[in-house]
């Protein structure tokens, strides 16, 4: 099935939570990580947000629901993924991909010079996914903007020694 992705539309953003909770159940099967599924999620508030920058896509079969999203944003010159979810019966058909290459684009066209983001280490879909795209591990230094996103994310609960921060520079796209 043809998955199409487009920027998101502030009309999308009441649908991102559902979907994200919904790719999140893939969490269940984590051992130490499970509760990860009940978390909250991003509100539809800064989605909407983020829908405003123009730094949030979503793919779409035509006529049909949104299966998955992206939501990111540019600090400095760089593009930061937030999230990235597949609802939970469209995920292993390339839809991340798409959704990753789609922002990556943006990224090149917008002048940015890399891609960031912070994710599981240990997770088959998360590093790993992550590394067989380009991405590289990013050391977080101490006072950094991504060690700043990873120190929060312990704050939140996330083990920070299965997280690791990661960057592709846009141009080997």
């Amino acid at each position: 099935m043809e998955m199409p992705v487009r920027p998101a539309r502030l009309e999308d953003a009441a649908m991102l939570p559902a979907l994200e909770a919904s790719a999140g159940n893939l969490f269940r099967t984590v051992p130490g990580l499970e509760w990860i599924a009940d978390d909250e999620v991003l509100p539809e508030a800064a989605h909407r947000r983020l829908i405003a920058q123009g730094t949030v896509w979503v793919a779409q079969a035509a006529g049909g629901p949104l299966r998955g999203f992206l939501s990111a944003e540019v600090f400095g010159d760089e593009l930061h993924i937030w999230e990235l979810a597949v609802d939970a019966g469209s995920q292993q058909m390339g839809i991340g991909k798409k959704l990753v290459q789609k922002a990556c684009a943006h990224a090149l066209g917008s002048g940015l010079s890399a891609v960031t983001l912070t994710t599981f280490r240990d997770v088959p879909w998360n590093a790993p996914w992550y590394a067989r795209l380009g991405f590289r591990q990013e050391p977080a230094w101490p006072g950094s903007r991504l060690a700043g996103v990873l120190e929060a994310e312990a704050r939140h609960g996330l083990p920070a020694e299965r997280r690791v921060a990661l960057r592709l520079p846009v141009a080997r796209m």
